[in-house]
């Protein structure tokens, strides 16, 4: 899909994270998507590597890659599905195969966002939709601010916020709607696609660098890497 057209939480954390790729950078996307981030940046190579599609399969939780690989290693909404005493080694990791720098985004884990996601998950459940991710999220726990920071108390870190929790409830109700009545569903689509289209660059700026809060909604954590 155009990435024009994605749902704004999905538009935002690959805008946000090829934001800091160049073109002559070459790029691991872990835990990603094919043709997500390459929508955003244009890097001299980038490949996904995932556990059941990607250019590269990961196998067994090992990531197939020797130390510095890659000029930037990124992992975008992936280290709330990792258990917690399993994170510290991931980052690690991701640091050993980056030569420059990793790239973390991540929903941030306040009071509020505990909240907010068991009330997405019921709500969800009540409408017979797969909450599979949302039952690691909740299992695992987000990640809060004083574990982010001991993650990452080794590397020369830098922490951004983004995102409203209520707007971002809006934003994914809407995404979420989804009318059964068939003529019905066709029309909803493509308004929800004119919607993404016209609002998404807007929400992105208003959205994108906020300060923490028990209201914000995302993470992003860039590490340099010490040459």
């Amino acid at each position: 899909m155009n990435k024009f057209l994605l749902a704004y939480d999905l538009f935002e954390r690959h805008n946000k994270i090829a934001s800091y790729i160049k073109s002559h950078d070459t790029v691991a996307d872990i835990g990603g998507e094919l043709n997500h981030l390459s929508q955003f940046c244009k890097p001299k190579k980038i490949i996904v590597a995932n556990l059941n599609t990607g250019d590269v399969l990961i196998s067994k939780n090992k990531l197939p890659f020797k130390n510095n690989s890659f000029d930037i290693v990124c992992s975008i909404d992936v280290l709330e599905h990792i258990p917690k005493n399993k994170r510290q080694d991931f980052v690690n990791k991701l640091v050993d195969i980056a030569k420059k720098k990793v790239l973390l985004s991540f929903p941030i884990g306040t009071h509020k966002h505990d909240i907010y996601e068991k009330y997405i998950e019921k709500w969800l459940e009540e409408k017979g939709e797969n909450v599979t991710y949302l039952k690691e999220h909740i299992r695992y726990g987000l990640p809060k601010i004083e574990e982010v920071k001991k993650l990452t108390n080794n590397y020369k870190t830098i922490i951004s916020f983004s995102g409203n929790i209520k707007i971002n409830e809006l934003l994914f109700k809407v995404f979420i709607f989804d009318p059964k009545i068939k003529f019905l569903r066709k029309i909803i689509y493509f308004l929800k696609l004119l919607f993404n289209i016209f609002t998404n660059n807007i929400f992105y700026q208003l959205l994108i660098n906020q300060q923490y809060s028990q209201n914000v909604n995302r993470a992003y954590v860039e590490i340099t890497k010490k040459i």
